[in-house]
């Protein structure tokens, strides 16, 4: 399915989705390892500590589960970046590292947070403002990460950059998203209603936890989940790179070299 531009260049779901998953085949094992790292353990250790707190001290509970969401936050900015660095290099050729991603992933850390925290101020009030505002801010700041990553520029040159790349293609974005998230919903309630006891682990209200075999269908699909959305945001942007500059990923990869 093809979606035109005011330029007639065409967003194609399609290519985006085969890329998408094109990628994650052709580097499981890396892309596994560095979402397991970054998402998957992040999410066991909270899984297994929480619930012990609850009962004894609400507020400590909370205060870990505060903290577990930054850290969480930002292992995820580190695997983002360390995926599109993957994914670039996969593209161009030079095959993935672990250790070029992870050491892409900490350089753009810092970066990334303040990306982070712009978007989320900028999306949260325009969520607060009849909630159309804040999905459009989303749309438009939709590769703002891969952004930085590639081309190394600051926070509001990313948002501004991802502003102009996302221009008569956020349709074509928010149905990627749609679709994703509708895909999210089915897998999880049909894992959900499999599996005793996973309704009440994903939803925290398990006052034991998770059982062993909920925590590690948990963790995975945080790992699988975490991974397709990263590597999808990456291919985003590269077809919009490609359809609307003419840019290959060889080119994307100079800025690696």
């Amino acid at each position: 399915m093809t979606v035109a531009d005011g330029s007639g260049a065409q967003f194609d779901f399609g290519r985006v989705v085969s890329r998408t998953f094109n990628l994650i085949g052709r580097n499981f094992v890396p892309f596994f390892v560095l979402s397991l790292i970054f998402v998957g353990a992040p999410a066991a250790i909270v899984m297994l500590i929480q619930p012990s707190l609850v009962q004894p001290d609400p507020g400590a509970a909370g205060l870990v589960g505060a903290l577990a969401a930054i850290v969480s936050a930002v292992a995820g900015l580190v695997l983002q970046a360390a995926l599109t660095r993957a994914s670039v290099d996969d593209l161009s050729g030079k095959g993935v590292s672990l250790g070029a991603a992870v050491s892409t992933g900490l350089a753009v850390l810092l970066p990334l947070i303040g990306l982070g925290i712009m978007m989320a101020l900028g999306i949260m009030a325009g969520l607060l403002l009849l909630v159309i505002p804040g999905i459009y801010l989303a749309l438009r700041w939709a590769v703002a990460a891969p952004v930085l990553v590639v081309e190394k520029v600051g926070v509001f040159a990313s948002m501004g950059r991802s502003s102009t790349l996302t221009q008569n293609h956020r349709w074509a974005i928010l149905g990627l998203v749609v679709l994703y998230v509708i895909m999210l919903l089915v897998l999880y309630t049909i894992i959900g209603l499999a599996i005793p006891g996973m309704v009440g682990a994903m939803s925290g209200l398990s006052p034991e936890g998770p059982s062993l075999v909920a925590l590690i269908v948990m963790v995975a699909l945080q790992v699988l989940t975490s991974m397709v959305a990263t590597v999808g945001g990456a291919a985003i942007y590269f077809e919009l790179r490609q359809i609307k500059e003419g840019v290959g990923v060889s080119e994307l990869a100079q800025v690696f070299a």
